[in-house]
């Protein structure tokens, strides 16, 4: 049996070449085939030390080399080629390669001491049914790590066994290898997935994916900014990887396409619709106001559009504002969106300076606000104040929400669904000092994180029929200012207090199930709870 794991030295992680002949494999208790360890060594620099995942030379490059070692010898189910991180994007994803007779399903589960198991059927990432392709997602930086390999064939016949000994690189960010779990129900299980840790401060350009006891599985390597958000499309992940460029990954790991935008800078978030369009929140570099448009960026062609003004929808509103100085310099912030999402030819908006949700219709044609959700009194005497949505019963409005969420429920008639929000319950209208209307109660003007304060997972249902909306969930969660999110997947609601620093999973009533501590200098921006289904995993 013959075993190669390589990388470029370039992305400064470690390589190993194993070496092993068929006579100097060992068999386990079990019957199945155990690489030794002792056959782990060090293999030579390939690449020059300022490669770049996200320079498409320097990507052709790495798929050259590793085309190479393809191509070196027929490698088998027993004996694969094996490759740490050979596009640089995951410090301890594994590449695995081998030529099959049929096609069938990989399972594997690592090991590592003082870790759980981690177990998953690995995704194929080659279409052709006689050769096999995966990236491994599990390894635990910095710990020696045994990979359990089965291979079922298409009848579901299980067949070759086999395990090795991989000792994976440490994080290139030096973030801890395990979240702090500090709560737990001890009788619910939480849903499947990675936690997807996002813009924590003091490790720009890195993004962290836990398993659900909180040890670290893989850290995604960007480039100088955070991730806003990991949406998949088609065959890849899409995501940010600085304020002016998007990124789409493959399943192994590669840089297939970027986007850089043309004198826009996106901030907080992008959805993206069936057709390959990402809608995003930008800035218009050029101009004195910030967060207020929303663009296109077409990932089949490249083309970029201006979708919305609100300079132009929503001009009598922003005379009422005014700039602030901000570290020395005027900065126009007059109503910072902050999260959007799609429901057909509309966008849902959250807009934290006036703690209003938005809905703007037709947005490839003439896009037109359908309605405000929000206090009243900020939108009086200006173009939404017909536009504002009548509460159904009584009950405190949003304040300072971000990653305002669209649910449709087939039990529901046509014209009403529910909206989710991380409602950060907080309170701070700095574009407008004068503004002497209502204001909403029960709410903090503290920014700091505290145990006082208490943010909230809001949930309303909106009815378009009647233009109202009603409160049908509420429950408290750690406090945070600013930032943080909330998500539902499956029966559970995940949430993350960025400023407080902690990551949450709920039940759908609203009982905590677990609450992990991460670490941040600050805050973190979000956190989602991703499964990965069809991309890396079966």
């Amino acid at each position: 049996m013959k075993q190669k794991i390589w990388l470029p030295a370039a992305l400064l992680l470690v390589a190993a070449l194993l070496t092993a002949c068929s006579d100097e494999v060992k068999i386990d208790e079990h019957g199945e085939i155990e690489v030794p360890v002792e056959k782990l060594t060090f293999l030579d620099t390939r690449v020059s030390a300022s490669s770049s995942a996200y320079d498409v030379n320097v990507v052709e490059q790495l798929q050259q080399e590793l085309d190479v070692l393809k191509g070196e010898e027929n490698y088998g189910v027993e004996e694969p080629l094996a490759v740490i991180n050979p596009f640089g994007t995951n410090t301890t994803g594994l590449y695995l390669h081998f030529q099959a007779e049929d096609s069938g399903t990989l399972e594997y589960t690592v090991s590592a001491e003082g870790t759980a198991d981690f177990t998953r059927a690995a995704k194929d990432a080659n279409t052709d049914a006689a050769i096999a392709e995966y990236q491994l997602i599990g390894l635990v930086p910095g710990k020696e790590n045994t990979v359990s390999v089965t291979y079922i064939n298409e009848e579901g016949m299980e067949g070759d066994k086999y395990s090795f000994k991989v000792a994976a690189p440490e994080t290139t960010s030096g973030y801890p290898i395990t979240m702090e779990q500090t709560a737990a129900s001890g009788n619910t299980e939480l849903a499947d997935g990675l936690f997807v840790l996002m813009g924590i401060n003091n490790y720009d350009g890195y993004t962290f994916l836990f398993d659900n006891d909180g040890t670290l599985r893989a850290e995604i390597i960007s480039e100088d900014y955070r991730m806003d958000r990991m949406a998949a499309f088609e065959d890849s992940m899409v995501f940010t990887t600085t304020d002016q460029k998007l990124a789409r990954m493959d399943p192994l790991g590669k840089i297939t396409d970027t986007y850089e935008l043309n004198g826009y800078v996106m901030h907080h978030d992008f959805v993206i619709n069936d057709d390959g369009l990402v809608l995003t929140l930008v800035s218009d570099s050029s101009k004195d106001t910030v967060e207020d448009m929303v663009m296109s960026i077409d990932l089949n062609t490249g083309e970029q559009k201006l979708l919305i003004d609100f300079n132009e929808l929503l001009s009598g509103y922003k005379q009422e504002t005014q700039p602030v100085e901000m570290d020395g310099k005027s900065v126009w912030d007059w109503i910072h969106f902050n999260s959007i999402d799609l429901v057909g030819d509309s966008v849902i908006l959250s807009a934290r300076e006036n703690s209003t949700i938005i809905k703007v219709d037709d947005i490839y044609t003439q896009p037109t606000i359908n309605y405000l959700i929000g206090i009243h009194d900020v939108w009086e005497g200006t173009e939404g104040e017909n536009l504002r949505l009548e509460k159904s019963s009584e009950f405190p409005s949003q304040a300072g929400q971000h990653s305002v969420t669209y649910v449709a429920d087939d039990s529901l008639p046509e014209g009403q669904y529910y909206l989710y929000m991380y409602n950060n319950n907080y309170w701070w209208y700095e574009s407008r000092p004068d503004y002497d209307g209502a204001v909403i109660r029960e709410t903090s003007q503290t920014f700091e994180a505290n145990g006082e304060d208490r943010s909230k997972f809001t949930k309303y249902l909106v009815d378009e029929n009647t233009r109202s909306y009603d409160l049908v969930q509420e429950f408290d969660v750690p406090y945070s200012s600013i930032v943080s999110n909330a998500q539902l997947i499956g029966d559970s609601i995940v949430v993350n207090s960025g400023m407080a620093k902690t990551l949450e999973e709920y039940s759908a009533e609203g009982d905590l199930l677990a609450q992990f501590n991460y670490e941040a200098s600050t805050f973190s921006y979000r956190v989602f709870k991703h499964r990965f289904d069809d991309y890396w995993f079966e």
